[in-house]
């Protein structure tokens, strides 16, 4: 596990010894007993009736098993099945007066569905107060447009081409020190609980978490229980919560309370992971435009959910401790029709890829730290969390590891200027969608007010596919500026090259989990299939009259 982990190499051995420690060796007990029970049976048969040539080896199994049987060495071997929760006890360094951090992320909410992100329906009151008193940034960017790979870059701090996150049944690599092995490494209580099937242990997500509870089936009320009862176990000792809410995910089924809040259509259309593919290999047949504004309705119902639920537990949590930072944030958006598409994972447009991201604290820790509170409408993103995090809790990254692609966004938080520019670069492996365009593996470089979309170089089906959007006078990117403005274009495209994120496929590589029927089942039921080949870039694209057609560059 050590050297699979990295941890020797971090100076993080303690890192064995705690992982080891939150299994108290009862399996391991039950599987010494059966073996014992099945030698003892071996031994009495070989004694009794076995062959004549093997009563030596018989009578050396019942010397061990009698030797093994005394009671001090008995004694000594159960010792030895507990060591860890010994050893961990003793190198278990001391947290100290550090934060305590929940971190809150909630699946597929967009930003412009949240009040203070600009909806026009009422669908995050206690978010947009909890905006007010804290920090909310206006221009986040994730880094890939569903959900593995965006929150494997939230975890490592790079982005998701060096995590091996980007495939349907892609592991992240335990190469990457992640941000819960951080936080274990310097004395925190860390636990994680998810209600997405893609953030599962058999996806490497549990790593560093000491404590981990997946549950596909949980709703937030559910998740939001067991996190408040996990936190009051220790309230003295700092802990860092990772919770992950899936309820925005579709198929769009609000709780009974929650239902016909905003959608007054009368039609509550279902959709999944089999009525989207259909929708998208029939070229949009099976759900109409007044269908999908029902799903968009019902959508923002889920996230009216989301916000009672989340904010009731954030202001309860910074009433009650003097030493709480919170981080409420998304994975990905979603697509409700706008480039002629549903669902996400499929493209790099706003709707998928500009999510919320805000910062709430007790006042005592404010105050501590020198957090102002306000909006900031600077770009940042999704890799920049992770340093930040580490930095307002005073913890320290290893020599000789990885270092973060992101950037601290603690002069933000303090309200300090900053001059420097970020550009936010996105990706996915995802080959496109019928409807929207099979247009191949996609990669972004975001300015504040321009963005490049560009194919992977190293698919050569779809090398040198271009797409450019003024963003400022074309938010809604309708408009392929990739032709006629080409000194913008290779302005961007430079950059986008330069960065060294176009990763070849032998960096990106990463054997595939194997799952259960049972996962299977929960990851197609929420679209996240393996149908994702290269088979659809050989067909002519018919696309949606909303789509936007690409620029071919002849290179």
């Amino acid at each position: 596990m050590s050297a699979a982990e990295g941890w020797s190499a971090s100076g993080d051995g303690v890192l064995f010894w705690l992982n080891w420690a939150t299994d108290p060796g009862g399996r391991r007990l039950l599987m010494a007993a059966g073996l014992a029970v099945v030698v003892w049976a071996i031994v009495r048969w070989l004694n009794s009736s076995g062959p004549q040539g093997l009563r030596p080896v018989a009578a050396l199994g019942a010397a061990v098993i009698r030797f093994l049987g005394r009671m001090p060495v008995a004694i000594v071997a159960i010792a030895l099945a507990f060591l860890p929760q010994l050893v961990s006890a003793m190198k278990r360094p001391d947290a100290g007066e550090r934060p305590t951090v929940v971190f809150i992320l909630l699946d597929t909410v967009r930003l412009d569905h949240l009040g203070w992100g600009g909806s026009e329906l009422d669908t995050s009151p206690r978010l947009d107060a909890l905006a007010r008193d804290g920090v909310a940034f206006t221009q986040t960017i994730t880094q890939a447009p569903w959900t593995k790979p965006s929150v494997a870059t939230i975890l490592t701090g790079v982005i998701p081409g060096r995590t091996g996150a980007t495939a349907r049944r892609g592991p992240m690599l335990p190469r990457n020190r992640t941000l819960a092995e951080a936080y274990a490494a310097a004395g925190y209580r860390t636990m994680g609980l998810s209600s997405n099937p893609n953030i599962a242990t058999v996806f490497g997500f549990r790593q560093g978490f000491l404590n981990w509870h997946e549950d596909t089936e949980a709703t937030a009320d559910t998740l939001i229980a067991d996190a408040r009862r996990w936190l009051d176990a220790e309230k003295d000792r700092p802990s860092f919560l990772y919770l992950h809410l899936n309820d925005a995910h579709y198929p769009y089924n609000p709780a009974p309370e929650y239902a016909g809040l905003f959608n007054h259509t009368g039609t509550n259309p279902h959709l999944d992971g089999l009525t989207e593919e259909a929708f998208r290999t029939s070229f949009g047949e099976g759900f109409s435009e007044d269908d999908v504004e029902a799903m968009r309705l019902s959508y923002s119902e889920e996230i009216r959910y989301l916000d009672d639920q989340v904010g009731q537990l954030v202001e309860d949590l910074l009433a009650e401790h003097d030493n709480m930072l919170v981080v409420i944030t998304a994975d990905h958006g979603e697509e409700f029709l706008e480039h002629g598409d549903l669902g996400h994972g499929h493209s790099l447009h706003e709707e998928l890829i500009r999510i919320p991201l805000q910062f709430a604290w007790s006042p005592a820790l404010g105050e501590k730290l020198g957090l102002k509170a306000g909006h900031e409408d600077a770009q940042v993103r999704h890799m920049d969390l992770m340093p930040t995090l580490l930095e307002l809790c005073d913890l320290t990254w290893p020599e000789g590891e990885r270092p973060f692609d992101g950037e601290t966004l603690t002069p933000y938080l303090k309200g300090e200027e900053v001059q420097a520019l970020r550009p936010a670069f996105s990706e996915t492996d995802n080959f496109g969608s019928p409807i929207s365009g099979p247009s191949g593996p996609l990669r972004s470089w975001r300015l504040p007010n321009w963005k490049l979309v560009e194919t992977d170089p190293h698919v050569e089906m779809a090398a040198n596919r271009l797409w450019l959007f003024h963003l400022a006078a074309d938010p809604g990117e309708h408009h392929n500026l990739a032709h006629e403005n080409p000194e913008q274009r290779d302005l961007l495209r430079k950059a986008l090259q330069a960065s060294g994120y176009f990763l070849g496929p032998d960096a990106r590589l990463s054997s595939g989990a194997v799952i259960s029927g049972e996962q299977s089942d929960a990851l197609a039921a929420m679209g996240y299939t393996e149908g994702n080949s290269a088979d659809a870039l050989e067909a002519e694209p018919d696309l949606d009259p909303r789509a936007i057609p690409w620029l071919q560059l002849k290179e």
